[in-house]
């Protein structure tokens, strides 16, 4: 296969995935018509953008903004987004984002090189996966990380081997993009930094000239914090009145807000003040949480077992002897299955019985980004949760898919999708799609909050502990 940045084609299984991926992503989504985990904090953020009554939060302010501005496109009044009252229209935008994962899996696999059905199965196995569906179905900001993370390395690796001019282009879209991520979440930036690292490796190896490699670094670097930087000055320009972030700012801060106690219009603050402000405020509240505790958070070395999922929702008028939940478990399938792939065929690399050729941009490209969105966590003393290893999990997924692929002969499709080299191929390519089907239904319950007996919703914890 060759290493360099093939075209993406609209081909039938990529469409098939993403009808799929709608399907399950806005299916029902209206449903529980409740506040589920979460969605009370992002409901409010979106409905301060009306009041103009200043919140403080320890994310960028991007995501609120998103919610904001749809609100404000569906007609939400913000009455409903200040009260702790459901608004499930807002769940379109994460769904959206959700959806659209699927088809970016997709088309970064065969990016990298890998055939049809290798694409399509790491594709299928982030579609059937139950965690990943979850987190997308509600009013929450991983789904942004993730859909805005994914596109931009979706740009820059479309960006390779392209004309001058085609491919600024390509290297501007990914920075923007990956700008976006980093202006959901601190913790957005990992698709930033695996676009650097594999920018500057492949800069270096081709040996590109001074002004080249200057140039791109500043489109690389400047976008993303031009983005970053305009996210604050909307979030600053709507929050004027004093509200219930007041006090963790500054009085000087404070001073700028209408009705409070500080304001005196007298005093001015420069933006870059005010940043200064809000991100010593933003350090100091994650400090706070490095002594916190809460059911739901899980040591960052537990994540790719996926030892301890937690509730989001539960309907307490369930009848007695059922039991009616949503919960952040994955499928099992795509968490372990994808765990042991990468573990086989890093082992048979290592003792070099199986080989890639043609993969090994592939691999350490995946590779490299699972170090990046995983690694880090290790160094965070605050609470952390399970939500916060989904981006390395479909990177895990992707790696899995190739590192078992490839020597199971399901990379090459030059005559069909359907022409495997072998029937012990074929046979091992239709057992990996029913297995992760069949995780993926047995967990099913859990992810639309479906009613169960109290002897099957143990059943689904032989190994699992939820954490509720």
């Amino acid at each position: 296969m060759p290493t360099g940045s093939p075209r993406p084609r609209l081909t039938p299984e990529l469409i098939g995935l993403t009808a799929l991926s709608l399907l399950t992503h806005f299916w029902n989504l209206f449903s529980p018509a409740a506040v589920v985990f979460d969605e009370a904090y992002y409901e409010k953020f979106a409905g301060a953008y009306f009041t103009h009554a200043f919140y403080f939060d320890v994310h960028p302010p991007l995501g609120d903004l998103m919610y904001a501005a749809l609100a404000r496109c569906l007609h939400i009044a913000p009455a409903i987004l200040t009260a702790p009252s459901p608004a499930p229209a807002l769940r379109l935008l994460p769904a959206t984002f959700g959806a659209l994962t699927i088809p970016l899996v997709y088309i970064i696999l065969t990016q990298l090189g890998a055939g049809r059905r290798i694409a399509a199965l790491g594709a299928a196995a982030v579609l059937l996966d139950n965690a990943l569906l979850s987190a997308s179905r509600f009013i929450l900001l991983d789904t942004f990380l993730i859909g805005f993370g994914l596109a931009a390395i979706a740009c820059y690796l479309a960006s390779r081997d392209r004309p001058t001019r085609s491919r600024v282009s390509w290297l501007a879209a990914s920075a923007f993009l990956a700008g976006c991520g980093l202006s959901i979440k601190w913790t957005g930036s990992s698709a930033l930094a695996v676009i650097l690292v594999a920018w500057f490796v492949a800069s270096v190896r081709s040996r590109v000239g001074v002004k080249r490699l200057i140039g791109e670094g500043l489109v690389l670097t400047a976008i993303p914090a031009i983005v970053y930087c305009t996210a604050f000055a909307i979030h600053f320009a709507l929050l004027t009145h004093s509200g219930p972030g007041n006090t963790f700012m500054s009085v000087r801060f404070q001073s700028q807000l209408v009705g409070s106690s500080q304001y005196d219009p007298a005093v001015h603050m420069s933006y870059w003040a005010k940043m200064r402000d809000v991100h010593h405020a933003i350090r100091y509240a994650n400090g706070g949480l490095q002594n916190a505790t809460n059911p739901a958070a899980s040591p960052w070395y537990t994540w790719p077992t996926m030892k301890h999922p937690f509730a989001m929702w539960e309907d307490s008028g369930t009848p007695a002897g059922t039991k009616t939940t949503i919960l952040l478990l994955g499928n099992p399938v795509v968490w372990w299955g994808g765990l042991v792939a990468v573990l086989l065929g890093a082992a048979m690399i290592a003792l070099r019985r199986w080989r890639y050729p043609g993969y090994t941009y592939a691999i350490v490209f995946l590779a490299g980004a699972i170090t990046i969105n995983y690694l880090p966590f290790a160094a965070i003393r605050r609470l952390v949760y399970l939500y916060h290893y989904l981006f390395a999990l479909i990177f895990v997924v992707a790696l899995g898919s190739v590192m078992i692929g490839v020597p199971a002969g399901w990379n090459g499709d030059g005559i069909g999708f359907w022409s495997f080299p072998t029937r012990r191929s074929a046979a091992g390519y239709a057992a990996a799609i029913v297995l992760l089907l069949v995780g993926f239904w047995y967990f099913l319950p859990f992810t639309y909050g479906w009613t169960l007996s109290l002897a099957s919703w143990d059943a689904r914890f032989w190994v699992l502990h939820p954490r509720l």
